[in-house]
């Protein structure tokens, strides 16, 4: 199960509350769909006690109440270093064999070898990427894992996307590791990645497979969606699915969408407050892995 503060990075705190309020109220909630621009969604189900919704236009799935729960976003999106402590712990070694497996199928798209990460945490993956002899730097907007990162000698822009002030079409590669469910303004963020890439420049994202949210009935179906799906569905805004995801980058000038979920399992990481906990959460993984029930999918898309 995983826990956004601990994650990749976190996410836009002013952008996320522009968008997602109506009438200024925490209460009074409007969530534009990012795919058809719908604001029509109907209740579909609850998962992990939260209520997701289903855009009635295109069919994407989002946790539209997310600030009725959640309206401290500080709270909610800033580190400490006891959160990353407990990334270390159960995270960290799952990140870095991905982190490795990835970066080799980025240099179809090295011209100038400049790399850009949004949402880039404690700078794990800038490193790696550093060491591939990438001109890597960073997006986050938690002072503490900006310090962290830049404590071990690495870019990193303290900024929402939006705001940081750096050269249009001056990247090869735009990667996010688990950070475009959590966008609210994901339509503007992907907008502007577009705008950063150079022509033949990839956006490359890896996300929570939202067809696990609809997987068969039955008891174990239910068990994972509940308590081993990578997702902290009450945290993540939208749950993306290929289609609705290839649909998003579309609208935003990207094309040659490419998608993978052939390495989906390679990461995944069994935590939890007991023994008894981890056991479970282990077993309901080998029952999935072994249906093939989503899990997650890294999406390509490329700059015409």
């Amino acid at each position: 199960m995983r826990n956004s503060r601990v994650g990749a990075g976190t996410i836009s705190k002013m952008n996320l509350r522009e968008t997602i309020l109506a009438s200024g109220e925490s209460d009074c909630v409007t969530l534009i769909c990012p795919c058809c621009f719908s604001g029509t969604w109907e209740t579909v189900q609850r998962v992990r006690f939260a209520s997701l919704s289903k855009c009635s236009n295109c069919g994407l799935l989002a946790t539209t109440s997310f600030l009725k729960k959640y309206g401290a976003l500080e709270a909610l999106y800033d580190v400490t270093p006891q959160n990353h402590e407990e990334y270390r712990k159960h995270y960290l070694a799952s990140r870095l064999s991905f982190y490795n497996g990835i970066l080799p199928k980025l240099d179809r798209f090295r011209q100038t070898s400049h790399l850009l990460e949004v949402g880039s945490g404690y700078g794990y993956f800038l490193g790696m990427a550093s060491q591939r002899d990438w001109d890597a730097e960073g997006v986050e907007i938690s002072q503490y894992a900006c310090d962290v990162a830049r404590s071990r000698g690495y870019k990193v822009h303290q900024q929402d996307l939006l705001a940081v002030q750096v050269a249009f079409e001056s990247y090869d590669v735009v990667v996010m590791w688990d950070v475009i469910e959590h966008l609210a303004n994901v339509g503007p963020i992907v907008e502007r990645c577009a705008a950063l890439l150079r022509p033949g420049g990839a956006l490359i994202a890896r996300t929570p497979d939202g067809r696990a949210l609809n997987c068969t009935k039955g008891f174990m179906a239910a068990a994972y969606r509940h308590f081993a799906y990578p997702a902290n569905t009450a945290e993540h805004i939208f749950h993306f699915t290929p289609e609705t995801l290839s649909l998003l980058v579309t609208r935003n000038g990207l094309k040659e969408i490419e998608i993978d979920s052939r390495g989906a399992w390679e990461e995944r990481p069994v935590s939890g407050r007991s023994a008894f906990v981890r056991i479970g959460r282990y077993l309901v993984l080998r029952h999935s892995y072994i249906k093939g029930w989503p899990y997650e999918f890294v999406m390509t898309a490329v700059k015409g």
